[in-house]
């Protein structure tokens, strides 16, 4: 009996399919070469990402989400600056900072969002829908009530008198819709830009956001409803059978070959948490556990150059280290524990802030981090 193969190039990714030519309908075996202009691990850009950001409801296309990151990517040296101030309710922009109508204006160079030139028009009626997408941000207040802001992110405009390979938009965005992205009354956490424009499922975009805030804790529960409302899908796929199949299984089984092909720093599986007896239907609650691709672990987690002067930076602007000292100290920070040690040092620093009064900074502050780094508990003696 006949075998053909039918091969097809894909941007960059080899798809071969081999049937034979009679048959009734036999699963075809398909096999996927992953694709070329993926980035390595290694070589990832890592982003700081605000909570509210990664929790925002919104309905966005999978180019809309890699415009939305890059946003993200262009606000990372406000981030930093916020990170070092310490600052929990600052001035995010001076008038100096925004445009001569109030809003913050972002280039956006089409080139960059990973779009070949001729699905230009395609991207160009992407960023028009983008100015009339909702969005709904979530936020905290210093008393800890909690919000959803509704809005939509930014107006576009989109320049018809540049050449093909200067294409870009001009997104302009109100004050307090930037206020929130910048955010960080949620938290933040790391994550991969790359990663996020090699999914090829937007659903797959929007797990791994999420599931990336949640890695160093290994997994996660978070209410069925609540999930559904940050991809919008509260009045789509009823049957929860046909919600696992068009969203969680194919995020499940993206992220994964990502992963294991070194591509992408976590992947997950999830279970279902039925809390009133049920036995099947839409679960109460999805239990995520997160998991690293041990094929790729030493490599993808390196500690970045920038991380540990930042660390550093901190030590000494606020907390009167020298500058080797702090260096040294900066050279205990892992992947796994720099997360945990920004944290403490925005703990440390708070509290001295409300008024607790320490005669040396330096020494109080070194023991903490120290006792922090061998995993002990550090408690100020009366």
């Amino acid at each position: 009996m006949a075998t053909r193969t039918v091969t097809a190039t894909i941007k960059g990714a080899k798809k071969t399919t081999r049937r034979k030519d009679s048959g009734k309908g036999k699963k075809r075996d398909v096999k996927r070469d992953i694709p070329t202009e993926l980035i390595p691990i290694e070589k990832e850009t890592w982003l700081l990402q605000p909570i509210a950001v990664t929790m925002m409801r919104h309905d966005y296309s999978l180019i809309q989400i890699r415009i939305l990151v890059s946003i993200v990517e262009r606000m990372q040296e406000k981030l930093r600056e916020m990170l070092n101030a310490s600052i929990r309710e600052p001035t995010f922009f001076a008038d100096s900072e925004l445009g001569n109508d109030g809003r913050l204006e972002v280039k956006m160079l089409f080139k960059r969002l990973g779009v070949e030139p001729n699905h230009y028009p395609q991207l160009r009626d992407s960023l028009k829908l983008l100015a009339s997408v909702p969005v709904e941000i979530p936020y905290r207040t210093p008393d800890g009530r909690s919000y959803q802001k509704i809005t939509n992110l930014c107006d576009v405009y989109i320049p018809n008198d540049v050449g093909l390979y200067e294409k870009y938009a001009v997104l302009k965005i109100d004050r307090q819709v930037a206020q929130r992205l910048l955010s960080l009354d949620l938290g933040y956490h790391r994550l991969g830009k790359q990663i996020v424009f090699a999914c090829r499922n937007r659903y797959t975009q929007r797990v791994y956001m999420f599931i990336e805030s949640w890695i160093k804790k290994g997994g996660t529960v978070i209410d069925t409803l609540e999930f559904r409302k940050m991809l919008r899908l509260e009045n789509r796929y009823s049957k929860f059978s046909d919600f696992c199949r068009r969203v969680l299984e194919p995020a499940k089984a993206e992220l994964h070959t990502l992963a294991e092909n070194g591509f992408c720093d976590c992947y997950f599986d999830y279970e279902k948490r039925y809390n009133h007896g049920q036995r099947g239907g839409e679960p109460d609650e999805l239990v995520f556990h997160i998991y690293r691709p041990k094929n790729k672990q030493g490599a993808q987690l390196a500690v970045t150059e920038k991380q540990r002067e930042l660390f550093a930076d901190l030590l000494t602007r606020h907390f009167g280290f020298d500058t080797t000292t702090a260096a040294k100290m900066s050279e205990r920070i892992t992947p796994d524990n720099y997360q945990n040690a920004m944290d403490k040092l925005m703990d440390l620093l708070n509290r001295m802030r409300d008024g607790m009064t320490i005669k040396d900074r330096a020494a109080y502050a070194y023991a903490a981090l120290d006792n922090f780094f061998r995993g002990i508990t550090f408690q100020r003696r009366v």
